[in-house]
């Protein structure tokens, strides 16, 4: 991660290549903790946040068909999951792909 020249350490760009050339999320600082919008890196609510990754057929085959390197997304996609598992972690992961998840966050 790497901070965003004119907003000091409060918003982070986080590479995430795989996905598409030049992918990434932002890390937004929030109280102690970090809000991080993982993008494209995932689009279904239980491929985070569970040990083993879940996603409808559908979603899987449009994500495998969209990537630019899956060896870089699926790295990526398990780097992710395993601090979605981390209680010590602090930070709130999530996509806007999916309403559910997405609704969460307004909570």
């Amino acid at each position: 991660m790497r901070a965003l020249d004119d907003l000091s350490d409060e918003v982070l760009l986080v590479p995430l290549p795989g996905h598409t050339l030049g992918h990434a999320g932002i890390a937004v600082r929030q109280g102690d903790g970090w809000l991080l919008h993982g993008g494209d890196a995932w689009f279904y609510r239980e491929e985070m946040r569970h040990a083993q990754r879940h996603c409808t057929p559908g979603l899987r085959f449009y994500q495998w068909m969209m990537c630019s390197d899956r060896t870089a997304w699926r790295n990526n996609q398990q780097r992710l999951r395993a601090l979605s598992l981390q209680a010590d972690a602090n930070v709130t992961l999530f996509c806007s792909h999916d309403r559910r998840e997405l609704g969460l966050l307004d909570r």
